[in-house]
């Protein structure tokens, strides 16, 4: 992974069975891992600047995921997002375009959708210098 330690990640969403998927995916990678399912906690974590990287589900308090995603960047715009979302690809372009996501997964959250999207993410991290 990162010579620098492990990678902060942090995990949104409301329904507990989509966070353990998430979260099992990311622990074998060595992530340390928070999570919320509520919005305002989310935001005030991303304030704090220390998650390189946001999953972003379904929270409670937020009508709209592609709005949720647009405070996320407004608020954190160095964190890089993954969405979940049964949404097609097309859609999620659509609705996501502007806003360079990393990509996303569907809601089923199977791996082989997950691990190329933290890949990619791994890649970039990697690359930029370290604080």
């Amino acid at each position: 992974m990162n010579n620098q330690g492990p990678i902060n990640a942090l995990v949104l969403e409301r329904e507990a069975s989509v966070t353990e998927k998430v979260t099992e995916i990311l622990k074998k990678r060595s992530y340390m891992i928070a999570t919320t399912s509520k919005k305002e906690e989310a935001l005030s974590l991303l304030k704090e600047g220390l998650y390189p990287l946001a999953i972003v589900g379904e929270l409670a308090g937020s009508h709209s995921l592609f709005e949720f995603m647009r405070e996320i960047i407004m608020t954190s715009p160095m964190t890089s997002v993954i969405l979940i979302t049964d949404l097609s690809k097309a859609e999620v372009h659509e609705k996501a375009e502007g806003y360079g996501i990393l990509g996303h997964v569907s809601r089923a959250i199977q791996s082989e959708g997950l691990i190329p999207l933290l890949d990619g993410f791994e890649k970039i991290f990697k690359s930029l210098p370290q604080a």
